[in-house]
């Protein structure tokens, strides 16, 4: 069925990724990134400018270290300073979203324990988003991992009820990024979307300062 897109004017913070980076059960997915986590890129004002300025200290909740020279940020971390369940954390993820997409998720195995790269006022997504909102979360996990979710109901983004395709999440040791993609459309009049969640980094996706 052909659907049309739409722009719509959404907030940058909804969680999107390219559908060609996300790895879901359907092919296997779960490469991980390793025990260190190096980042890099080009740092985007939110408006979608090229931001210039410099950094000397770039501030994460799990240590680490890097800063943003010209514009162009560099950060490594190793095993994150502080843990906590990895279910517990996506639940708060979801709290912190305002929808319901890993809550009733299942976690194998239960006792997993994690943390999530958050810098103080960064973030890995699309810099001017419109119809199609993409981010990237960095998440370290203590054990291979598993996340199924399965059968979740449509979840309201900006009052458009969107859908949420079965997901599985074959996380690896150490560092994996997660990787979500809000695709809004139309299809008989009648506003609509998807958000589709797997693993996998994004090369559309910038650092965008909030």
């Amino acid at each position: 069925m052909n659907k049309k897109r739409i722009i719509w004017l959404v907030p940058v913070f909804v969680m999107a990724f390219a559908m060609s980076a996300c790895k879901s059960d359907d092919d296997g997915g779960g490469d991980g990134i390793g025990p260190t986590l190096n980042l890099s890129g080009d740092v985007y004002n939110k408006n979608g400018s090229l931001y210039n300025g410099n950094k000397d200290t770039l501030i994460s909740n799990v240590g680490g270290s890097g800063t943003i020279r010209g514009g162009k940020l560099t950060f490594t971390a190793n095993i994150p300073n502080k843990m906590e369940s990895l279910t517990l954390l996506l639940i708060d993820m979801d709290r912190r979203l305002g929808y319901n997409v890993f809550s009733p998720a299942g976690y194998d195995p239960g006792d997993t324990t994690a943390a999530e790269l958050v810098f103080a006022n960064l973030k890995k997504t699309l810099p001017n988003a419109t119809s199609t909102m993409e981010e990237i979360r960095y998440i370290w996990v203590d054990r291979d991992c598993e996340v199924k979710g399965k059968n979740i109901p449509s979840v309201p983004i900006n009052g458009i009820s969107v859908k949420v395709p079965n997901y599985t999440l074959p996380l690896k040791k150490g560092w994996n990024a997660v990787s979500m993609i809000t695709m809004f459309t139309i299809a008989g009049g009648t506003p609509g979307g998807t958000l589709v969640i797997g693993t996998g980094d994004s090369e559309n996706c910038k650092w965008v300062f909030e």
